[in-house]
């Protein structure tokens, strides 16, 4: 995961029980009480938060198809598939082959298969 992503995530969080510690402690006057609900408040905007991120990554991404399209081209081949197969491409799942592949290439040993004892 980027660390830009990672920061977004922390930061949302901490907003989240921030939010959720002042507003519990305004109404019960409990600290235990607004710790849980501050716990589950950063729970709560990070996830919030990683849908954030995760749209606005796709519009990103689906605005760089939309400038260059010669770049797709090139996933095809590398994912086996081609247009004529009627697939549609899904921006997230070519994102992950890109970074499989460079991990792969950087380390070719990682495809070695497993020794299954029998």
């Amino acid at each position: 995961m980027n660390d830009d992503a990672k920061f977004f995530f922390f930061l949302s969080g901490f907003i989240g029980f921030l939010f959720f510690y002042a507003f519990s402690l305004f109404l019960y006057r409990d600290l235990v009480m607004s710790l849980v609900f501050g716990a589950i408040g950063s729970v709560v905007f990070s996830f919030f938060g990683r849908i954030l991120l995760t749209s606005a990554l796709r519009k990103v991404q689906n605005s760089q198809a939309l400038i260059s399209p010669n770049s797709s081209a090139s996933h095809e081949i590398v994912a086996g598939k081609s247009k004529a197969s009627g697939e549609s491409n899904d921006p997230v799942l070519d994102s992950s082959v890109k970074a499989n592949l460079a991990a792969v290439a950087n380390d070719p040993k990682s495809l070695k298969q497993p020794n299954i004892k029998k």
